[in-house]
């Protein structure tokens, strides 16, 4: 499983979009819960619902030896390989200094050697993140969770239920991103 090691990006949703989609000025929509609240939340749950990178970020898994060259990262939507260690029995990693690319395929994203692959387990780091330009369902996603966020914060922060907006609706938006189960 992959470990988010850090976001390296700035957050996908500004307090601008977010008082456009609400219909109101940005003074009158709590900035501080806006920025450090909703966006951070509505982008931490689409990142759970898909299995896809939203807000880029740096992120770390370890593969077993037997996960060969093609095999598919953890996180969807990786754009560049930061490094690849390969992990010894001598207990301090080697980096290995052959090429690694990604392969984009559509839902996900899968990391070749095309030189061959190092033997044993390797610790991989890369980075990931949506292109919104090209995955725009993503975008309306976002800020119709924020909006109802927003809107409903009364009932969020007391802890009662929400209805969701039905899935057959909004969970389309992502469906171009969301990441297959690999059960």
């Amino acid at each position: 499983m992959a470990r988010r090691i850090a976001y390296t990006g700035a957050p996908v949703l500004t307090l601008d979009q977010v008082a456009f989609q609400c219909r109101a000025e940005p003074e009158d929509l709590q900035p501080e819960l806006i920025d450090q609240i909703i966006i951070p939340g509505v982008t931490a749950q689409c990142e759970s619902k898909t299995g896809a990178a939203i807000r880029e970020a740096t992120y770390e898994e370890d593969w077993p030896a037997h996960f060969l060259s093609g095999h598919a990262l953890d996180v969807g939507q990786a754009v560049a390989i930061h490094s690849v260690l390969m992990l010894g029995n001598s207990g301090s990693p080697v980096e290995f200094v052959g090429r690694a690319e990604v392969i984009h395929a559509g839902k996900e994203s899968y990391l070749r050697f095309p030189d061959g692959r190092p033997e044993g387990a390797l610790r991989i780091r890369y980075r990931a993140g949506v292109d919104l330009q090209a995955h725009p369902g993503v975008l309306s996603w976002l800020l119709m969770a924020a909006e109802t966020a927003f809107t409903h914060r009364g009932l969020l922060v007391a802890g009662q239920s929400l209805a969701e907006v039905p899935s057959s609706f909004v969970d389309h938006l992502l469906a171009d991103i969301t990441v297959p189960p690999r059960f």
